[in-house]
């Protein structure tokens, strides 16, 4: 490119023009006559103050714009920038330029066609519309003389904005601090509505509340997007209109989907482990808990340092601080690992501390009985009504995480240790095992398992599976078990005598009604003290409760 046209480019930069229009026609004549003798196509990027922040120069028949970051974005809002940029061969707006004023949430996009002498003589206008029922995405703005824009562009523009914030603000509550579109890839349609319904049980456990739900059948997740191009395009589209603060994958990501991801769209990704990661460090109370959740988000983040950008910052928020003679990546790498260091060798000592506990209750000789199960079956809650307790219990997946344990009396002063463990969960993430790591010690001292399944939930031969698999992988299926289904009293009288046809020697219970534990307490005593023997159990023996 010739100096002199650098020059004259340069003196547009950061320029204050003013205009009532979308651009000043001086500026147009400018822009259109070195667009001409440069045969390249420019474009100006300008603020709501009429200051160009951005002169682009392409080759003749597009450009690129620029990473608008620097301008922050926030959900529900336009950019505060529009991008006014000629076509040499008179076309038309395209869908290049539909796709950036969407992604880039432009507040317009206008083409400016040049004639042959290098003046404009054609600019066609395009905005982004807020949700509406027609599902239309943008406008074409009703007027085309370059000379004579009637319009009053900053007033236009701050009434098209309020109209996108009261659409955001009658979607969303307005306390909610967290929005969502979930993602999923799945091979079938079957598996698509039974996981993403799943992580929508997920995102209400984070407090998250979901605005739609896009899923895409196909056999393998794309290397790059995760879903394809096009659909990315679609959800990308939807969750900036809709005034949504990140996009919530099912899939988990590889370091590099993520970064692609996040270099697309300006908006927060997170995947399915990502959010388990955050429930398990809301949830965690014990300080055991909580050093090996935190474990689990260094060794999440680890890998994703290697590919740093921008992107991760939106991902971790930010870690470690700058040094001398070394890069940020290569601080955070370092100051990681050693807390990660320092974090398993803390646990090294909890787990000592936990091993002489053992010792201890094993010469007592107590039978250990652990309550196990997908996530949100009720475990909490039978372990409060077995036990007459009041351990934390809620209608959510993960809404307990460190293990709790109480003893519950039988007859002929026979006693045995309840024990409420975290939920199990499909594919559970390398990175959440570490996690589970407590709770799971504490079941190979087990004496007998009451595998506990949620009756009510459609899935449930899913969740029986997924445990069951869970279950092997740890090297439990020797142990003696009871399945058990909770929460009958929530089904008709029809599909509960289904579920017994096919589950005969399961037991039914509802964990908000003691009187429906007659049967489970009776096969707990036999399954550990009696059997082998034959003997009858006199149901007058049992706490007066029941």
């Amino acid at each position: 490119m010739k100096q002199s046209y650098v020059k004259r480019l340069d003196k547009l930069h950061k320029r204050k023009f003013n205009t009532d229009n979308i651009i000043s026609v001086d500026l147009l004549k400018n822009v259109c006559l070195l667009s001409k003798e440069m045969n390249r196509q420019i474009g100006i990027v300008l603020d709501r103050n009429n200051i160009s922040q951005y002169i682009v120069v392409g080759t003749n028949k597009d450009i690129t714009i620029p990473k608008l970051s620097r301008f922050g974005l926030t959900p529900g809002r336009l950019r505060g920038l529009r991008v006014v940029h000629t076509h040499l061969y008179d076309e038309n707006i395209s869908e290049d330029d539909i796709t950036d004023l969407a992604l880039l949430r432009l507040d317009s996009i206008s083409a400016v066609q040049v004639d042959d002498k290098g003046y404009p003589k054609k600019i066609i206008t395009a905005h982004l519309l807020p949700q509406n029922k027609r599902r239309m995405l943008y406008k074409i703005i009703d007027f085309y003389d370059p000379y004579n824009q009637i319009i009053k562009y900053l007033d236009f523009i701050n009434e098209l904005e309020k109209e996108f914030v009261n659409i955001t603000d009658k979607t969303l509550n307005v306390h909610q601090k967290n929005s969502a579109i979930l993602v999923g890839v799945y091979k079938n349609k079957l598996s698509s509505e039974t996981n993403i319904e799943e992580l929508e049980e997920l995102s209400k456990s984070a407090n998250i509340a979901v605005i739609n739900r896009f899923s895409q059948i196909r056999d393998k997740i794309h290397p790059k997007y995760v879903i394809g191009l096009g659909k990315l395009k679609e959800v990308v589209v939807y969750a900036l209109q809709a005034g949504a603060d990140f996009l919530l994958f099912d899939n988990t990501l590889t370091p590099a989907q993520a970064r692609t991801l996040a270099n697309f769209t300006e908006m927060k990704i997170i995947d399915r482990t990502q959010l388990i990661l955050d429930i398990f460090a809301k949830r965690a109370k014990s300080n055991e808990g909580k050093l090996r959740v935190e474990l689990a988000q260094l060794n999440h983040i680890l890998p994703r340092l290697s590919v740093r950008d921008d992107s991760l910052s939106r991902l971790t928020g930010g870690i470690g601080g700058r040094g001398p003679g070394e890069t940020k990546l290569e601080v955070d790498k370092r100051r990681i690992n050693d807390r990660v260091f320092f974090l398993t060798r803390k646990l090294e000592s909890i787990k000592k501390n936990r091993n002489t506990q053992k010792k201890k209750r094993s010469k007592n000789n107590i039978p250990i009985v652990s309550i196990v199960g997908y996530t949100n079956a009720g475990k909490s809650t039978l372990l409060n009504n077995l036990t007459q307790t009041e351990t934390y219990c809620d209608d959510l997946m993960f809404a307990t995480l460190d293990p709790v344990s109480k003893r519950v009396r039988f007859p002929e002063e026979r006693e045995v240790i309840i024990t409420d463990t975290v939920g199990f969960i499909r594919d559970l993430p390398e990175d959440l095992k570490g996690a589970f790591k407590s709770t799971l010690e504490e079941l190979y001292d087990s004496d007998l398992l009451l595998h506990l399944v949620d009756a009510s939930n459609h899935f449930f031969n899913n969740h029986i599976k997924s445990a069951n698999t869970i279950m092997d992988g740890l090297k439990l299926s020797e142990k003696p078990e009871i399945l058990v289904f909770n929460k009958i009293d929530t089904l008709e009288e029809k599909t509960l005598s289904d579920i017994r046809k096919n589950y005969p020697e399961a037991m039914f219970i509802s964990a908000l009604n003691k009187r429906t534990f007659k049967e489970l307490l009776q096969k707990i005593e036999y399954k550990l003290f009696l059997e082998g023997k034959k003997t009858h159990i006199e149901l007058q023996n049992y706490p007066h409760w029941l």
